[in-house]
């Protein structure tokens, strides 16, 4: 189990019986939307009910899927964690689970490094996902291990691969971790993981 199947879950009982759960999710890439500039990777939209969420990954998916299709399952890989966070974005845009589920425009890159390089100021981080701009951002700060860090940063990547799943899982509860952009505001509104996306619309 991980804060996937957490989120799952809870997304999955506040569906019951609403119909919802059968509903079609439309997975594509959309190129020309606009991006959180943390997370490295390819924008995958979903559409669902005139409504849309972002995930940003490396392991994008085009499909037709039924909302259900998560539940209970293994999740074993980044392509079937990316498919997820895309559909559990796009059913929190839905149902007004969660805020911020699209990312800023180009003009608010510089307030929000500013505000985010503030929030770490003097800590050790560690950095879950590749993620260039705060690579050079925050060089002085960066640590190679999350054993030597006070603060995980995440991405989208971060969530997905087995690496990252797996240091998420071994310091969510002893180490602050802040989910960085839309990619994440779905599976950090159902479960209350920190989430940080103060321009995010």
């Amino acid at each position: 189990m991980s804060f996937w199947h957490d989120a799952i879950e809870r997304l999955e009982t506040i569906l019951a019986d609403s119909g919802c759960e059968d509903g079609i999710v439309t997975l594509a890439v959309n190129h020309d939307a606009d991006a959180c500039q943390y997370p490295k990777g390819v924008r995958m939209e979903g559409r669902f009910g005139g409504q849309s969420g972002q995930f940003v990954t490396s392991e994008p998916v085009r499909a037709n899927t039924r909302i259900s299709f998560m539940f209970g399952a293994p999740l074993t890989n980044q392509k079937q964690r990316s498919a997820a966070g895309a559909i559990i974005n796009t059913v929190s845009a839905f149902l007004c689970l969660a805020r911020r589920l699209r990312p800023c425009t180009p003009d608010s890159y510089g307030p929000c490094l500013a505000e985010l390089s503030r929030e770490v100021a003097g800590k050790k981080v560690y950095l879950v996902g590749s993620m260039p701009v705060l690579e050079r951002a925050l060089a002085e700060q960066i640590v190679d291990t999350p054993e030597a860090a006070e603060i995980l940063l995440v991405g989208g990547d971060g969530m997905t691969s087995d690496a990252g799943v797996a240091c998420i899982e071994e310091y969510r509860e002893k180490k602050r971790t802040i989910f960085l952009g839309p990619s994440a505001a779905g599976v950090s509104g159902l479960i209350d993981l920190e989430h940080w996306c103060p321009y995010g619309r």
